[in-house]
């Protein structure tokens, strides 16, 4: 019962011994494994493992300290009875519940939520494993300044330093992050507040969210060019005020009608997401204008204004003339701390305090923990030096990629803000944004499709400058039909079928991504002692794994998994075509693709 609880992965970052551990928890804890059950001997789990004795006899005795197992002497080693009379153990007493049932209770109990459904797709698992991921948003872990952050990490938690953030009130930001955005953030950008006009929060969004509850509602019009990407716009429609899209050209949002009738106006003038545009110097002071006429008051993100790649950035609107009606955000780049998106809100002090009253209500303030943590990392100049090296390799991808645009796809219209992470790819009038997409992964290629399909957004924070070329070349073939996206048999087939010699030299080992007809994403990695573990991941971030066998029968590679596809034996052609891999069945009918993996 145990053994088959255990799915080793020789490649993780945790130890033999860990997973073991974790996953004899896992089932314990689950009630998959009883209380009293008799474990397996060390000698027999290794085994059925293939690990050492040794190991299993470590993990064991880990677990008997930590007491979820006792030792019988001369019998063994048994699931503790504790563990399931101190309640950790849930078993139903009744049959299980139908799903259906389930679903049709809690719809009756639950307020209807409004969600681009998009948004709630998440991308593919393993994506930065593709061979040409050019997402948004995302960064490349190899940039991230792990040493200095292990530094600052121990420097906390000194005595005395724990003394500080440990005691902070319960709506309390850390007055020396305060400090440290007051003196040294803000004037690079020539914003020169007090600390009585900061408020940390948990990122934009949360930002979002209390500035909406302050300053809108049924009564309110809010402003924001369109079209809008992130939970933005949903988080201030949610307050019930009207939403007035916003038109822009090349130098920004345009002082139209809807602007002019706004209580609140949104924008990003640095770099718009997801359309690239920067605002123009002339019409940032036109805005900030027409905002002081009528009354108006602005929400400013400043984004990605740390990276810039050509001359220097422009002002934010908080920092020049007229910028008292400002209310200015700002994130800490994700490369630089992914884990904690933290951001603060720049405003009057009687806005402040408002948003403070609504941030305690909440109870959703910035753990003190990770507030010090980067006040230290800002004030040995950690941050300085990382935005400086990171920009640096983004300047690299960000001219990489422009050249490449210009060469392989000169026709279409580009627009690449020299600050960012990502430009805006307009798509010609026949062409649909969703289907390029979906074709673009097959190929290896993620990219993410924005607004009406019309266009897809690249992003180059994530991929090597020496493969941008090489993803955009693929790019160029799929949208001038060069590559094969329809359905393709055995007989009209694209790329190199694989002989039984061919097989048998590279599929061992082998790692495949893709996404299945549910839109699930998958990993498959294929043992060289013939098994194969799969991994699995939907739209909900619900995780499936899997074990099964694999082997060769002549030219034909078959599998077979032990639950999924009913468990049942299947037989496939396999042709490989550049990054891609394609599996035929017996009458010749494509089946699946999927992208070899770099590992």
């Amino acid at each position: 019962m145990s053994e088959a609880l255990i799915i080793l992965d020789p490649a993780a970052e945790k130890s033999l011994q860990q997973q073991i551990r974790e996953k004899l928890i896992q089932g314990i804890l689950s009630g998959s494994i009883p209380a009293s059950h008799k474990m397996p001997s060390s000698r027999r789990m290794a085994e059925q493992l293939g690990v050492a004795r040794n190991t299993v006899v470590l993990a064991y005795q880990q677990l008997v300290d930590d007491g979820f197992l006792v030792t019988r002497e001369r019998s063994g080693f048994y699931v503790s009875d504790t563990v399931s009379q101190q309640g950790v153990i849930s078993h139903s007493a009744g049959e299980p519940q139908r799903d259906e049932d389930d679903r049709s209770f809690w719809r009756t109990h639950c307020n209807a939520v409004s969600v681009n459904r998009r948004a709630l797709q998440a991308r593919p698992a393993n994506w930065l494993q593709y061979p040409f991921p050019f997402v948004s948003n995302e960064y490349d872990p190899r940039l991230y300044p792990g040493a200095e952050w292990r530094e600052c990490t121990r420097d906390i938690f000194t005595a005395r330093e724990v003394a500080q953030w440990a005691t902070l009130g319960s709506n309390e930001d850390d007055r020396h992050l305060v400090e440290q955005i007051c003196t040294r953030l803000l004037p690079r950008r020539g914003i020169y507040v007090e600390p009585g006009q900061i408020l940390l929060t948990c990122g934009v969004e949360q930002a979002c969210h209390l500035l909406g509850e302050l300053l809108l509602g049924d009564q309110r019009k809010l402003a924001l060019v369109q079209p809008a990407a992130g939970e933005t716009g949903e988080i201030f429609r949610r307050t019930g005020a009207q939403m007035l899209p916003l038109a822009q050209d090349a130098d920004g949002p345009l002082l139209d009608q809807n602007l002019q009738q706004a209580d609140c106006i949104y924008l990003q003038p640095n770099v718009h997401n997801p359309t690239a545009v920067t605002c123009s110097l002339e019409r940032r002071r036109l805005l900030l204008k027409q905002a002081r006429e009528q009354g108006a008051v602005i929400i400013e993100n400043d984004c990605d204004h740390d990276f810039c790649y050509h001359g220097n950035p422009l002002p934010p609107l908080k920092g020049m003339d007229g910028g008292g009606s400002v209310i200015y955000l700002y994130q800490f780049p994700k490369i630089i701390d992914p884990g904690m998106q933290l951001a603060f809100v720049v405003a009057p002090k009687p806005v402040i305090q408002r948003l403070r009253a609504l941030r305690y209500t909440l109870r959703e303030r910035v753990p003190a923990l990770n507030q010090r943590l980067l006040a230290k990392f800002v004030a040995a100049g950690h941050l300085d030096a990382a935005l400086f090296k990171i920009t640096q390799q983004l300047k690299e991808r960000w001219t990489a990629l422009g050249e490449a645009l210009m060469y392989h796809l000169p026709k279409l219209n580009v627009r690449r803000a020299s600050c960012g992470t990502a430009c805006w790819l307009e798509l010609p009038q026949h062409m649909d944004g969703a289907q390029l997409q979906i074709s673009a992964e097959k190929n290896g290629l993620l990219l993410e499709a924005v607004s009406d399909g019309s266009a897809v957004r690249l992003g180059f924070s994530a991929i090597d400058a020496d493969k941008i070329e090489g993803g955009v070349r693929v790019l160029a073939q799929l949208i001038n039909g060069e590559l094969q996206a329809e359905e393709e048999s055995l007989t009209n087939m694209a790329g190199r079928r694989l002989s039984a010699q061919d097989l048998q030299k590279e599929m061992p080992g082998a790692v495949f991504l893709g996404t299945n007809t549910l839109g699930e994403s998958y990993r498959i990695e294929l043992k060289p002692d013939g098994t194969m573990l799969g991994y699995s991941r939907n739209d909900v971030e619900m995780d499936e794994t899997d074990t099964g066998r694999w082997w060769l029968d002549g030219d034909q590679w078959v599998r077979q998994w032990r639950t999924w596809s009913y468990g049942r034996k299947a037989s496939f052609h396999v042709v490989t075509d550049g990054h891609r891999i394609k599996w035929f069945n017996e009458s010749g009918k494509l089946i699946d693709t999927a992208v070899v993996a770099n590992e």
